[in-house]
């Protein structure tokens, strides 16, 4: 009410004419003063109409939701310019035939009702009644007067004025323990502002309905109003409007890209036509080959790793694009085929990506659109349908709608077959499904069987809440074991959560090391697959990670092979069978993945914007996941909040936290601020300011809280960086300089000031044109071949370009003036161009170009 009065205040609309609350604004639950428990509140006045009424409307939603997020409507009314009346006070207070009420324990009183007060909002201080009235002194505490001013009624004090009526209730009221809480205003106004003490006389209109007169503590009118309306409200009322778990569940979605920019000419080749000396073009293309088998994902992401390693590490290819492509690894809604082995090279490439930025293009095509027009749209990834394309997004999922067939339907039919099951999450999804769904029947597999720790335990446990429980020790990645066991046992549902790390930047990963992830999770998976085949399972559950869909750093094989399962179950939802991959996020289960993170590990994620999930978060996703339709679901908390306070947001979340796009593999503008702010600064001055740019970078990535715990002279090695780290760090160093810096940068400048000195060098270089001149002379050279002489002449530039040539372009100036005025049109415009650069300098022509 004190928000819709105020707004209307600043439009000359005085009266709150009505206000109706439509839904209680609840914080959500968290750590006091943390970003999750903030709320974003809006109040929108309407245009007047013919009678100078305005609609008036409050609206909140949390702190850090992101852009899509709908706002909750809290309360809508109506304003008025009419002039308020303003009471004329209590002429005597109290007044004389008014009896005191006791207020000793009125606030354990309230809590025993429901209400509970913090010491701000204790601010009833006396209290009379006489018949339907009730008079009531209320004031601030010492620590909130100072805030009175701001407001014209201090929300604390204005809740206090009404504290009396749970002492005195009604006479006659059905219900003299119910809690009561505001539900309509009418005729409310606002008389004077910034009281810290009121004096309040409220009057019982009916069992659910008063007045009220407020005066400062001198009898001063501070606010009249003409009635409000109270409403019985719940503790269960108020849970079901409070924030869920949904918040928290996406889905990969693929959204059509409209007006990409127009598309420049680009030069490119296949990878495997690139001779070893060869000069490379500004695109290379490596197909990634296709297949459905285990074999056929190893030869895919093996040479897809290949590629990747010479890629990075050819100092020819620091100025091209690498363009990864497949033909239906991302299948778009409606198609029903999937390459299982185009979508393991997408997890993988993702993870490249990230650690290569805005170097790399993952394209899946039906080859109906050039190649120059997709990387003109800026997108790192890309699905080319029928001449249209779709760049990925993460998109909230919406809640499971009533006729939805559930993914994972677990009864007390079934019995369930969990992989991995003596991890940290396998014992914990198992515990869930016997305690959550009823599972009557469980078998649990490992590698260890009994043997692993904790596993004779958790049989003991689920065995003791009623359920059938057999722990095997069997590799499901073994084809034959495998099928030894279920033939023993009629499963009718299926949990796959087994799965290992072996985390890596790409430069450091082996076949080996790619095929130990992959074992675990695509060959059990596939295994499970074929061997469940002829079986009405009730559910097909498979624990994948958002690795895979978000492209982790250093995550490249986790990656591949949980893309792998997310591409599985759209291809078995394809076939009419049941199935749906959860693309997990964080857990932060001690002793598992979570649980084996560093600290610097966790702020690396927070960075991103990635929060660990509680087991009670994480569980109550799987049952949302599990409830709805979708094949592939993301279940991961993201602090959307820090990801938009961060630099440009990823591509991926673009749909989530939407700013304007910036073009470009780093932060163009500033890294011409950079080089700005150092073109006036002597040698020593500017290798003081890069000295602290690195110092910076390096601290905010090892996670110290300032550049000073980075001592310019000790070797990187020494302050803790790793593999993965040193990719962030060089990844930042690029977006701060604009530079195309090696992933082995710390490794080759051994400190800080080694680094500060070579930054230098490279940024005056870079400058001076000297470095990637060459580039820049070719773009711009496709460039001007691709305008049509006419529109050159009509823009008055063919002579100028034609003077650029100096002597040579004498000559064919002249020949042009002889020959008819078409001839200009006709010529080669190519040779036009390397006329207009062979004439001078090309420094010097782009400078007057």
């Amino acid at each position: 009410m004190e928000l819709a009065v105020a707004a209307g205040g600043q439009v000359g609309c005085a009266v709150l004419e009505e206000l109706t609350l439509a839904a209680p604004l609840l914080l959500p639950e968290g750590d006091p003063g943390s970003r999750d428990r903030g709320m974003q509140v809006q109040v929108v006045v309407g245009a007047a109409d013919d009678t100078d009424r305005r609609t008036v409307a409050v609206y909140s939603r949390r702190e850090n939701a992101p852009a899509d997020e709908p706002w909750t409507l809290h309360a809508e009314g109506t304003l008025t310019a009419s002039a308020p009346t303003a009471s004329t006070g209590h002429l005597q207070w109290p007044p004389a035939d008014a009896t005191p009420v006791d207020v000793s324990d009125a606030y354990d009183i309230l809590h025993e009702r429901g209400y509970g007060y913090g010491p701000t909002f204790q601010g009833l201080k006396t209290a009379w009644r006489r018949g339907a009235e009730i008079f009531t002194e209320v004031e601030l505490p010492a620590q909130a007067r100072e805030d009175a001013a701001a407001f014209g009624v201090h929300p604390a004090l204005l809740d206090a004025a009404l504290h009396g009526l749970g002492l005195v209730p009604p006479d006659g009221a059905a219900d003299r323990e119910q809690a009561l809480l505001p539900f309509a205003w009418r005729g409310v106004a606002l008389h004077a502002a910034g009281a810290d003490a009121l004096r309040v006389r409220l009057t019982w209109l009916s069992d659910t309905s008063l007045s009220m007169e407020i005066t400062d503590r001198y009898g001063v009118p501070v606010a009249s109003v003409e009635s409000l309306t109270l409403r019985a409200t719940s503790t269960e009322q108020l849970r079901a409007a409070e924030p869920g778990p949904g918040d928290s569940l996406f889905q990969l979605s693929w959204t059509p890209i409209a007006g990409a920019p127009a598309a420049l000419p680009v030069s490119w080749a296949a990878w495997a036509d690139l001779a070893d000396d060869a000069v490379p073009p500004e695109v290379v293309v490596l197909d990634a080959g296709h297949g459905r088998d285990a074999a056929a994902v190893r030869a895919a992401t093996h040479r897809a790793l290949a590629v990747l390693q010479a890629w990075a590490a050819d100092s020819r290819f620091a100025g091209s694009t690498l363009a990864v492509t497949t033909r239906g690894a991302v299948p778009l809604p409606g198609e029903d085929s999937v390459d299982l082995a185009g979508a393991a090279v997408w997890g993988l490439v993702r993870s490249a990506q990230s650690e290569n930025l805005g170097r790399i293009l993952l394209l899946d095509t039906d080859d109906s659109m050039d190649l120059a027009t997709v990387l003109a749209t800026d997108e790192p990834q890309v699905v080319v349908r029928d001449g249209a394309m779709h760049a990925a997004r993460l998109a909230r999922l919406p809640a499971a709608a009533e006729d939805d067939t559930p993914a994972g339907s677990f009864g007390p039919d079934d019995t369930v077959l969990v992989t991995g099951a003596t991890g940290t999450l396998g014992r914990l999804v198992s515990r869930h499904l016997v305690t959550r769904y009823g599972v009557p029947r469980l078998l649990l597999t490992s590698r260890r069987g009994l043997a692993a720790p904790g596993a004779a335990e958790l049989r003991d446990e689920l065995a003791a809440l009623g359920a059938d429980v057999t722990v095997a020790a069997c590799d499901t990645a073994d084809r034959a074991a495998l099928a030894e066991l279920l033939s023993a046992v009629d499963v009718t549902g299926v949990v796959h959560i087994a799965g290992v790390l072996d985390d890596g930047v790409i430069s450091s990963l082996t076949p080996e090391r790619v095929d130990h992830v992959l074992r675990a999770k695509v060959d059990a998976a596939l295994n499970l697959h074929e061997l469940t085949a002829g079986r009405n399972l009730s559910a097909f559950v498979l624990f994948s990670s958002a690795a895979g869909v978000f492209g982790n750093p250093g995550q490249g094989s986790y990656a591949a092979a949980n893309a792998f399962l997310d591409a599985l179950a759209l291809h078995r939802r394809a076939a009419g069978l049941t199935a749906q991959s959860q693309a997990w996020g964080l857990w932060d289960d001690e002793g598992g993945i979570g649980g084996g993170l560093t600290d610097a590990d966790r702020q690396r994620l927070s960075r991103t914007g990635v929060e660990p999930l509680t087991e009670e978060q994480g569980l109550a996703l799987f049952d949302l996941a599990c409830a709805g339709d979708a094949a592939t679901v993301v279940p991961i908390r993201l602090d959307l909040a820090a990801v938009a306070a961060g630099n440009e947001p990823p591509a991926l979340l673009r749909g989530l936290v939407r700013r304007p796009a910036r073009r470009g593999t780093g932060n163009a503008s500033a890294a011409a601020a950079l080089r700005s702010s150092l073109a006036g600064l002597s040698e020593t001055e500017r290798q003081a300011a890069l000295l602290d740019i690195v110092r910076t970078q390096a601290a905010l990535v090892l996670g110290h809280s300032g550049s000073q715990a980075i001592e310019p002279d000790r070797a990187f090695g020494e302050l803790g960086f790793d593999s993965l780290s040193a990719v962030e760090f060089r990844n930042g160093l690029n977006t701060v300089t604009g530079l195309r810096l090696p992933a082995t940068l710390v490794f080759d400048y051994p400190n800080a000031l080694v680094l500060a000195a070579h930054l230098d060098r490279e940024l005056a270089t870079d400058a001076d044109g000297q470095n990637g001149s060459a580039d820049t002379e070719e773009r711009v050279r496709r460039i001007l071949s691709a305008i049509p002489l006419s529109r050159l002449r009509d823009a008055g530039l063919l002579d100028t370009l034609l003077e650029l040539g100096g002597a040579r372009a004498e000559s064919a100036e002249s020949a042009a003036d002889s020959a008819p005025a078409a001839s200009i049109d006709e010529m080669d415009a190519e040779s036009l161009i390397n006329m207009a650069f062979q004439g001078l300098e090309f420094d010097d022509m782009t400078q007057e170009l």
